[in-house]
């Protein structure tokens, strides 16, 4: 097939994940990772996001979101 790319991607083991999932900051830190980026990408874009907070569906403005990420970073 002409113009089709391949991804090799890592083969993981059920004991390889049973392993990341039990001792779990790798897993925990990707999370972490990955909500700081989405919240970055929509501060950017000028872009509100909903959060959970106290059972209940609450709206963040990117200034708001800007807080989020700044108390995120101090955590580090």
């Amino acid at each position: 097939m002409t113009g089709v790319q391949t991804c090799a991607l890592p083969i993981w083991t059920d004991k390889d994940i049973s392993a990341l999932m039990k001792e779990g900051s790798q897993v925990d830190a990707a999370l972490v990772r990955g909500v700081r980026e989405a919240l970055l990408r929509h501060c950017q874009a000028g872009q509100s996001v909903v959060e959970w907070r106290d059972g209940k569906s609450v709206w963040l403005t990117p200034a708001e979101i800007k807080l989020r990420i700044e108390e995120m970073d101090k955590k580090k």
